[in-house]
């Protein structure tokens, strides 16, 4: 008779057990709630890094096998800022159940973009305001990073039909990146297709780069390829590229080139190249004898120091058995030379040749040391006469 009391209350237990399950349930899915969830990363995400984040349209979640969550119409900006830093038309990211309690370094698994766009000055003074932390702590990505139809765009250039694809990355091992697009300036495209493998994940590490694609402008459409090896020093500032080993070959009018180089970027660029012209373009000038006549290649060294866009001059030696070239000029007049075609025959360099015997139309000169001055500016009269 007493545990008849007893055997009544379980009903009651249940129906109570069976509500708070109810009440959890309802509470973990409100919590989970596509949009609230978004909101609650994005919020706390924009927090840490001092940007804003909104999105239009439903997000997407799932927990199993492990969280994953798909968010519409991202933008990122800088609070108050006019443009967007960042946006993309979906951003997935998913990552393990560890690194969402927080158990051990941050993991995760994969992040997607598809139809990122970045202002790349929105970046650079987002970069600018962000303080100094000291060494930066790559992520693991055990599935990678993967972006499709990007685009990058800055003042006077940009990147449009961007993919990349990092299979891994985690911190101290070797990482490959395959990045495929179109780079723009004015009338000139370049297109592009990359392999660049890192020794280890990082801001210090060797380099390996493979790549090729085309360059088209008005007047050309010419095939280039290169491969570099070397290394990339970017954890403090200036930044440095050493490249032990370059190979750049192209079609006339571009030359083909070996060598080797360093490229340092801060408050201003740096260039500096050595290296050998194995053979000279046959759009440039003829060459007279006996330099034309000579099967060595060419030694060549380049150097540069002024803005990062390359507005200033650069100076180049030139090297065939004793004959020297000594010049400075403007990249963007040896394109527009370049493109020119046989419209002027001589390029528009400013400098020296010493070379110690020539033959001109059949007349063989020594000692000769030509000045190659800029055309002065024309002072001739005009249709009325006036100057």
């Amino acid at each position: 008779m007493t545990d008849a009391p007893r055997k009544r209350r379980w009903p009651k237990v249940l129906a109570v057990l069976a509500a708070l399950a109810l009440l959890a349930a309802w509470w973990v899915d409100r919590q989970l709630e596509p949009v609230r969830l978004a909101n609650t990363v994005l919020s706390a995400v924009g927090k840490s890094q001092g940007l804003e984040f909104s999105f239009s349209g439903t997000p997407d979640y799932s927990l199993r096998p492990e969280p994953r969550l798909r968010i519409p119409n991202l933008v990122a900006r800088q609070p108050g800022g006019a443009a967007p830093m960042l946006t993309a038309r979906e951003v997935e990211v998913s990552l393990p159940w560890a690194t969402v309690w927080g158990d051990g370094p941050v993991v995760i698994t994969r992040i997607a973009l598809q139809s990122p766009a970045l202002d790349m000055a929105a970046l650079n003074d987002w970069l600018d305001g962000r303080p100094d932390s000291g060494e930066t702590e790559l992520p693991t990505l055990t599935d990678g990073v993967s972006i499709r139809d990007g685009r990058l765009t800055a003042r006077d250039w940009r990147v449009e039909s961007l993919s990349l694809a990092l299979p891994k990355l985690a911190p101290g091992q070797p990482a490959s990146i395959d990045a495929s697009g179109r780079f723009l300036q004015a009338t000139r495209e370049i297109s592009f297709a990359a392999q660049l493998e890192a020794g280890t994940a990082g801001l210090d590490t060797a380099l390996r780069l493979n790549s090729a694609g085309q360059l088209r402008d008005e007047t050309l459409d010419l095939p280039w390829s290169l491969a570099l090896d070397g290394r990339l020093e970017a954890s403090g500032e200036p930044l440095r590229l050493i490249a032990e080993r370059i190979e750049w070959k192209a079609r006339s009018p571009l030359p083909d080139f070996s060598g080797a180089g360093e490229l340092t970027s801060g408050d201003s660029l740096a260039l500096e190249l050595q290296g050998e012209l194995p053979n000279w373009p046959e759009a440039w000038p003829t060459l007279p004898e006996p330099m034309v006549s000579s099967q060595a290649p060419l030694a060549l060294t380049l150097g540069y120091t002024g803005a990062s866009d390359l507005t200033g001059p650069l100076q180049l030696l030139l090297r065939r058995d004793e004959t020297t070239l000594e010049a400075g000029f403007a990249p963007s007049e040896l394109m527009a030379w370049l493109e020119a075609g046989e419209a002027n025959p001589l390029p528009p360099l400013v400098g020296e040749l010493r070379t110690p015997s020539m033959v001109v139309e059949g007349v063989e000169l020594e000692g000769v040391r030509i000045r190659i001055e800029e055309e002065p500016p024309s002072t001739d009269p005009g249709p009325s006469g006036e100057p």
